[in-house]
């Protein structure tokens, strides 16, 4: 993953963007030395909501947990 600073993001953007686009790279923008954003594809961005919602679901968890004991099961059996 690519890191620049804000300011250097700033004089970059369109590059950036570019690249992000094109190439499905990952860009960390920080301020003060410390990550502040990252700049990312929008299918990433969307993947990553997709996840994060599954993550929520508490019910879903529980059933691919439970899911994948059963499959380590059924391996330890053979």
């Amino acid at each position: 993953m690519k890191t620049l600073s804000l300011s250097e993001a700033k004089a970059k953007l369109s590059g950036l963007v570019e690249e992000v686009e094109r190439r499905d790279e990952e860009v960390m923008i920080t301020r003060n030395g410390r990550p502040a954003a990252v700049l990312v594809s929008p299918e990433e961005y969307e993947s990553w909501k997709e996840t994060r919602a599954i993550r929520a679901d508490r019910d879903f968890m529980r059933e691919i947990r439970a899911g994948l004991a059963a499959l380590k099961a059924r391996k330890a059996r053979l």
